[in-house]
């Protein structure tokens, strides 16, 4: 089962936020995992590579990221996402975590009440569960879609010879959630090795919209700081005839492992630091034709 999970949070007095609270929050969140089941957090820190699960910094109703340098007011409501990859963690987050916050949660020397849990997007739109196997279904139904439109929410950016790379490359937006649904799902829905450069040489890019780059400031920890782009971005598969001539036989069937990943990545995040609040991103309907 994937999980996303929202926290609803009330200020208790007026705070500066004085960067993104990414590592603070995750760190809250494998305390409370620790207290749930021992065993698991020792796995998740003991196991190299990708995790099973992200962490946001603080969001507003809308489930963007606050502001560095804006003020909290005494009152104000925020959210605190998290989000889980495999059974395990799904089922601490459910069924022991969720069923025994605290009252009261500290960010960063921030005091906070808790109020209650989101679960449905009727209730946040960023809450929600499904699977890896309701995905798959979801996207064969849209498979005439040769397109789909990304939000990204959070800062978002892709590691590469040390540096950030700020832009939505397609190889390297579905190159990152590639590498996480194979991580995670189960082993007869694994996307062939050979997605990573098709994606590369196949997938464009037909909207950009509102696109920025941001610069975050981690308000805790060894490592300060990350810049990422955020917006919406429209990617689409081009039909196979158009396609480098070596790809065309692999062209059956692409556009529903392309809308599995695109939904897939609402609750794996996309690019690094997704486990800090970094690439969250969501799918959006499609855009009213001009």
């Amino acid at each position: 089962m994937l999980l996303s999970r929202l926290i609803s949070l009330t200020a208790e007095s007026s705070y500066p936020i004085l960067g993104a609270l990414g590592r603070p929050a995750q760190a809250w969140f494998l305390r409370q995992v620790t207290q749930a089941n021992p065993g698991l957090a020792s796995a998740l820190h003991d196991e190299s590579g990708l995790k099973p699960y992200t962490v946001s910094t603080l969001l507003d109703d809308n489930g963007r990221p606050l502001a560095a340098g804006s003020w909290l007011q005494p009152g104000q409501e925020c959210w605190l996402r998290v989000t889980t990859l495999n059974d395990a963690l799904s089922e601490t987050l459910e069924g022991k975590i969720l069923k025994r916050l605290p009252e009261r949660l500290t960010l960063y020397k921030m005091n906070f009440r808790i109020n209650g849990v989101a679960r449905r997007q009727a209730e946040h739109p960023w809450a929600d569960q499904t699977s890896f196997d309701q995905i798959a279904q979801d996207s064969a139904l849209a498979t005439a879609q040769a397109s789909v439109r990304i939000e990204f929410a959070s800062p978002t950016a892709f590691r590469s010879n040390g540096l950030d790379l700020c832009l939505p490359y397609p190889g390297q937006v579905f190159r990152s959630l590639w590498a996480k649904w194979n991580a995670f799902c189960p082993g007869p829905m694994q996307v062939q090795d050979a997605w990573p450069a098709f994606a590369e040489d196949c997938i464009l890019v037909n909207e950009v919209t509102a696109l920025n780059s941001t610069h975050w400031t981690f308000a805790e920890g060894a490592r300060g700081d990350a810049t990422g782009f955020h917006g919406t971005v429209g990617f689409y598969l081009p039909a196979s005839k158009s396609l480098p001539e070596k790809w065309r036989g692999y062209a059956d069937g692409a556009a529903a492992v392309m809308q599995s990943l695109a939904r897939f990545g609402f609750y794996a995040g996309v690019g690094h630091h997704a486990t800090i609040g970094m690439g969250q991103a969501r799918v959006l309907p499609p855009a009213k034709p001009q």
